[in-house]
């Protein structure tokens, strides 16, 4: 549990400490040593702050006004639709209004924010924890020209996108291309619709999102035009991320903890909606497929720094974090209750 102090900074950003910056448009084009480089930038970010701006992605203005245009579309359907896709299983498919939030622990109070998750279709090579013959997705039930097709076509390209990153991510962790390519076969990729109301008040527990770390590798995340999310940057202050159009605020997740053997962050963020009008965001959640091992990496262990965790099937790291992450309050880097000297969140039991 949080003391009072680091609850008030939560709630009350203050840090003026820069978010970094990750062109990867010279690593894309192919540019003589930009994969060097660019990986180096990287690992520094990873082990420092944890987030980054994405530039030079190659993902178009287009395509992200027209998936936040059907974002607002779906939002602003009537309650009585809306709960016809009822969020379901253990990934999180389908919806959950606001009105139906419920507490989730102790004294803070329901995430003030309404979501629609949903996750690769069949088209895109499906999912390995979806049986065949059921639906993937739990689709609108009224008809919405364009929907599902402009979802499916921006959830294609953040895939996409994400596959291109990983030779930079094969070069940070000294590991082969062909490593990085085998835990990412069939990527367990997820995708939120999420709608913030304008929140009245500060304080007494009340979150858009309560603070907690994402699992898997990275969190793209596309912003509309309203900030609110909030980032425990290094100084253990709070800071703002800032709109910056054209870009896409990158997070890394609590598998980067276990590969990195405690010296990579997934660094703790919240939403607060203080704006006075709708917030819309779209999170993209890349993680490794369900069979894949995460294990503490070579390059982060050493006779003096012995790999602390066991290896661990990706899908069970997954259903830990679903089960057990309090809906986001109480989160944990990389599994159960064990206090580590991990950065700036507790993690998982480790090896002795």
């Amino acid at each position: 549990m949080e003391s009072a102090d680091e609850i008030h900074l939560m709630e009350h950003p203050d840090s003026t400490e820069e978010i970094p910056t990750l062109d990867i448009a010279p690593f894309l084009g192919g540019e003589v040593g930009a994969r060097e480089r660019i990986a180096a930038e990287l690992l520094e970010i990873t082990r420092t702050v944890g987030f980054f701006y994405l530039e030079g992605h190659g993902v178009t203005l287009d395509l992200l006004n027209r998936v936040f245009a059907q974002s607002k579309r779906f939002h602003e359907l009537p309650l009585d639709v809306r709960r016809q896709m009822p969020k379901r299983g253990p990934y999180g498919v389908g919806h959950r209004p606001l009105e139906d939030r419920v507490n989730p622990a102790g004294d803070r109070k329901p995430n003030l924010s309404a979501s629609y998750g949903f996750h690769r279709e069949r088209e895109l090579g499906g999912v390995p924890h979806v049986p065949a013959g059921q639906d993937v997705n739990d689709w609108p039930v009224v008809d919405l020209p364009g929907f599902r097709e402009t979802l499916v076509e921006y959830f294609g390209t953040i895939e996409a996108l994400g596959r291109r990153m990983l030779p930079l991510w094969a070069t940070a962790f000294r590991v082969p291309d062909a490593y990085m390519e085998d835990l990412f076969k069939v990527p367990r990729s997820s995708m939120s619709l999420i709608h913030y109301p304008p929140q009245k008040e500060i304080g007494k527990g009340q979150f858009g999102i309560a603070p907690h770390t994402d699992n898997g590798l990275m969190t793209f995340l596309a912003q509309h035009d309203v900030p609110g999310i909030a980032i425990r940057m290094p100084s253990g202050h709070w800071r703002v991320a800032d709109i910056r159009p054209g870009t896409l605020l990158i997070n890394t997740g609590n598998a980067v903890v276990r590969w990195g053997n405690d010296q990579l962050l997934s660094t703790k963020h919240r939403v607060i909606n203080t704006a006075g009008k709708s917030r819309y965001s779209i999170p993209f959640f890349f993680s490794p497929d369900e069979t894949a091992i995460v294990e503490c990496l070579p390059a982060f262990c050493s006779e003096d720094r012995p790999a602390r965790y066991p290896p661990i099937k990706a899908g069970d790291l997954a259903q830990w974090y679903f089960g057990n992450n309090g809906a986001g309050i109480r989160q944990k880097a990389a599994g159960p209750d064990v206090k580590s000297e991990g950065l700036w969140v507790p993690v998982t039991e480790k090896v002795d």
